[in-house]
């Protein structure tokens, strides 16, 4: 949704922000484009979507959240994010 329905994380923060006001536990989707990972900006890159949630949820908010790495590199390209990725 971040890439292909230009969904900031800002945005992303704000839905995950309604869906717990709502009583449901939101799944927060962090990664990166191939030629962001090529480029070695993996961990900035995700670090920044996660701060974007962090900086309108609370510490306890934080606690009922799911967050996914889903790379969009590996989104129907049958290549896919290692364990240790």
């Amino acid at each position: 949704r971040r890439a292909y329905h230009a969904e900031s994380s800002e945005l992303v923060a704000q839905k995950a922000l309604k869906a717990l006001s709502e009583n449901i536990i939101p799944v927060v989707c962090v990664g990166e484009t191939l030629e962001q990972r090529e480029s070695g900006e993996t961990n900035a890159i995700v670090a920044a979507q996660l701060q974007a949630v962090m900086d309108v949820l609370t510490a306890e908010q934080m606690g009922s959240i799911v967050v996914a790495y889903e790379p969009v590199w590996a989104i129907g390209t049958g290549k896919t994010a290692t364990p240790q990725m």
